[in-house]
């Protein structure tokens, strides 16, 4: 069953993920995040775009989202492997929980 999820939880919970695995990528975050609201995560089409709003920097944050997290609280870079990771900027670090 979905749980309620209060205002600003979700952005405490994905810095605090980042936090603990730097360079994760945005699917492991954005997995990790649904389970968290009691939700399953399956490979489907149901879950394409789910949470992808915390990490896009486009179109899809725009105007209508004025405080986009991605870029204040984490930033894109890539990884070793070639795939992009995700890690925290300083503000970021005012919303790790412990």
């Amino acid at each position: 069953m979905k749980k309620y999820v209060k205002y600003g939880a979700n952005i405490e919970f994905i810095a605090t993920y980042i936090f603990n695995n730097p360079g994760c990528t945005s699917t492991e975050v954005r997995r990790a995040l649904t389970e968290n609201n009691g939700r399953v995560w399956t490979n489907g089409t149901e879950m394409r775009g789910q949470y992808t709003a915390y990490f896009c920097t486009g179109w899809i944050g725009g105007s209508s989202w004025p405080r986009n997290p991605c870029g204040r609280y984490w930033h894109r870079m890539k990884r070793p492997d070639g795939k992009n990771g995700h890690l925290l900027t300083t503000e970021g670090l005012s919303k790790v929980t412990v």
